[in-house]
């Protein structure tokens, strides 16, 4: 299933010689203050069924096989506000009677955007997470930009909907570089770590994740895939230009550290692109990515299949565009790069 949902777009047309075969759902924008639903169409745009809502949607809404929705949606008083905010997740059945819900948002956490529901029945869902100025001084961080003295970071959490447990996570936190303070344990080569991220790239809530600001958003991070054959996480960063993949199959701890997983490489960095610059290998020309959404694997019963597809925003001169690549992953299931070069590929393979 590919989630495509459109942010700061007027007019979108989009024509195909014959229509994916199926059904489309999805909480329209325009209804999501004063009366919002999740609608559920045909191809010749017939309602077949409306679920009514009292809070806004989040991001987009995912039907489940037993016709049930999980709905992400804004809560009334978030602790971070920024665009995309939510804070709740809702389970409706067809009649819609709510299933179960949950509530992220509180002092240290803060849901938000996307997420993603799993194979055996757990929700992944995207995250703020609160950082003081002086938790980010320690960490590198050479500036505060915002007046609230905060810096939310970003990390991802696995629930159990049943039982109300967090059964893993994941905190970028636990995988910062910086080349500001030579005393601090994270200080390395900006350019010999890509699998970090630099604690001192981007803006803290000045123009992130829109006309909110002030806020303490860093990452902005937007939506979030899951591949089952590979236990892998996909992951977009709208402020930073760069879409991530990272490795679920670490336990809790090895997540934290860098190393373990199928990967070796605990929750470090397995592939990045869109920016290199984030990394110290390149500039501003040689990003690729502008505020982009959506990121996805394609799956197998599609052309393509294996490849990544993303919605890249502000592609051009009044322009957007969707975007297919081809990821380096290679015989040996790495994400190969030469040294001191930048992931591939250099450029996308259909758009």
């Amino acid at each position: 299933m590919w989630k495509f949902y459109f942010y700061s777009i007027t007019i979108i047309s989009i024509v195909f010689s014959q229509p994916f075969q199926g059904y489309t759902v999805f909480t329209p924008m325009s209804t999501s203050e004063t009366n919002p639903n999740t609608v559920f169409i045909n191809n010749e745009l017939e309602i077949i069924h409306t679920w009514t809502h009292e809070q806004g949607p989040a991001s987009m809404p995912y039907l489940t096989p037993d016709s049930s929705i999980i709905y992400p949606y804004k809560v009334a008083s978030p602790t971070m506000v920024a665009g995309g905010v939510g804070g709740g997740i809702q389970r409706l059945d067809w009649d819609g009677t709510i299933r179960w819900e949950y509530i992220f948002s509180d002092s240290v956490y803060q849901h938000h955007h996307d997420l993603e529901p799993l194979p055996n029945g757990n929700i992944l869902v995207i995250v703020w997470e609160r950082k003081t100025a002086q938790e980010a001084f320690a960490m590198g961080r050479e500036t505060i930009e915002n007046p609230l003295n905060e810096m939310w970071s970003s990390a991802i959490l696995e629930l159990n909907p049943l039982t109300g447990v967090i059964e893993w996570e994941w905190h970028l936190w636990d995988h910062l570089v910086q080349d500001f303070n030579s005393e601090l344990p994270n200080y390395g080569v900006i350019s010999s770590h890509p699998e970090l991220f630099d604690i001192n790239r981007g803006e803290v809530g000045i123009n992130a994740g829109g006309p909110q600001s002030p806020n303490a958003d860093w990452m902005h991070l937007n939506s979030i895939d899951f591949n089952a054959e590979l236990d892998q996480i996909a992951l977009s960063s709208r402020s930073q230009n760069e879409i991530f993949i990272i490795d679920h199959s670490t336990t809790t701890e090895e997540a934290a550290s860098h190393s373990g997983g199928n990967s070796g490489m605990g929750g470090d960095f397995l592939y990045r692109w869109g920016n290199p610059q984030n990394y110290g290998r390149g500039d501003d020309s040689d990003r690729k990515l502008n505020s982009q959404h959506s990121i996805n694997w394609i799956t197998e019963e599609c052309p393509g299949a294996g490849n990544l597809i993303l919605f890249n925003n502000f592609h051009g001169d009044s322009s957007s565009a969707v975007i297919e690549l081809i990821t380096p992953f290679d015989e040996n299931g790495q994400y190969s790069m030469t040294d001191g070069e930048t992931f591939g590929p250099f450029n996308w393979t259909w758009m």
